[in-house]
């Protein structure tokens, strides 16, 4: 089964969508694969001025899946969560459209897209540490960059989850807005982007998002090293496990 998939139904506009029902949208090895294999596609696709960027009604994205997890603690493969890179080095915007709710990694990847739609109702938290873990895919770096120092040391420390409402003007999305509007605004805001030069707009995004990458990139080494550490402990293994029981 197909996890992504990418459609082209209005010039400049690229939508591609994550869809794994069974897997609640996690990040699976699989749906990473898929996301590298689609965006490096992307990356070369000359007729795309923006992207779109979509989960499920229900579930934007869960974070990583346990098998995920077992294979970054035992080899180190922080290349299946680097997703993040490659999206803030495609050469146009991309628009997340955040219907549903956002957690972890998740979240993280609403966070490498240029713009962000989220609902008003649906959940968004970072739970690393509920879960047993030290964040990861550059969580470190790129929330401190949008919300603050110190909200970004709440959402980290905490667990906690926030309705999007709670979240409006913190600088984590770029509008908040009921769920059903959520959709219909990314459409708005892509089709604007669309009639623009297109070289002009891959040139903005590169100025724009330059901080984020540069915190992206110094967060990824410090993430593994406490990974490293993280992992070596039995609790953390412990809470892991117990956290993905509950949830399944």
């Amino acid at each position: 089964m197909q996890l992504v998939s990418i459609q082209n139904n209005e010039d400049g506009i690229f939508h591609m969508a994550i869809d794994d029902p069974a897997n609640q949208n996690r990040l699976t090895q699989q749906l990473c694969d898929e996301l590298k294999e689609a965006l490096t596609m992307l990356a070369g696709e000359k007729r795309m001025k923006v992207l779109i960027l979509s989960g499920r009604k229900e579930v934007f994205c869960a974070g990583a899946s346990l098998e995920l997890l077992r294979r970054i603690s035992t080899d180190g493969a922080v290349e299946d969560l680097a997703v993040g890179i490659q999206m803030m080095a495609l050469p146009v915007p991309i628009i997340a459209a955040m219907e549903g709710h956002a957690v972890g990694g998740g979240l993280v990847l609403g966070m490498c897209c240029d713009l962000t739609i989220a609902s008003e109702t649906s959940r968004y938290g970072l739970n690393f540490l509920t879960m047993g873990f030290t964040p990861g895919m550059g969580t470190t770096g790129l929330v401190p960059e949008l919300v603050g120092a110190s909200f970004a040391a709440e959402m980290m420390l905490t667990g906690k989850f926030y309705k999007g409402r709670d979240l409006r003007g913190r600088g984590l999305f770029t509008h908040v807005v009921p769920r059903d509007q959520v959709l219909p605004m990314t459409w708005d805001l892509a089709r604007n982007m669309a009639d623009k030069p297109g070289y002009a707009l891959e040139m903005v995004k590169d100025a724009v998002m330059a901080p984020r990458r540069r915190a992206f990139q110094d967060a990824l080494s410090r993430e593994r090293l406490m990974h490293k550490a993280c992992f070596s402990h039995s609790e953390a293994w412990s809470m892991i496990e117990n956290s993905y029981l509950k949830q399944d």
